[in-house]
């Protein structure tokens, strides 16, 4: 007997845009080369493609580092600038990239997306 691991990208956006309504500006989820899956933009526009990239080559980058240090490869990324944040974090060969407010708890984001995470018994 074996657990699965089910990733809902539609569960955890909806979850997400729910639960931080406002607090949102985007929800990007991408492969790990940078091709967007899904996406929310509240309001403004944002280039989703340039973002999709960039943070995929910043987890390349970021991989590439912790590894010539003897380091596991990061999980997630925080960037923080003015009074946003930019959360990004792999789970199973996806990137969930989000602009925040930097008044929203990050723990709160990793608690929506651990709940949104389905486990099969095989």
């Amino acid at each position: 007997m074996g657990m699965t691991v089910l990733l809902d990208l539609n569960l955890i956006m909806n979850n997400l845009i729910e639960s931080l309504g406002t607090s949102v500006y985007f929800i990007l989820i991408t492969s790990e080369n940078g091709a967007v899956i899904k996406s929310y933009i509240n309001e403004e526009e944002f280039n989703k493609a340039a973002i999709s990239l960039n943070i995929s080559q910043l987890y390349e980058l970021a991989e590439e580092t912790a590894e010539s240090i003897g380091l596991h490869s990061p999980d997630f990324n925080i960037i923080h600038s003015e009074n946003y944040y930019i959360l990004s974090m792999k789970i199973l060969d996806n990137i969930i990239i989000l602009l925040t407010v930097d008044q929203i708890e990050v723990k709160k984001v990793f608690e929506i997306i651990n709940k949104s995470i389905k486990m099969n018994e095989n």
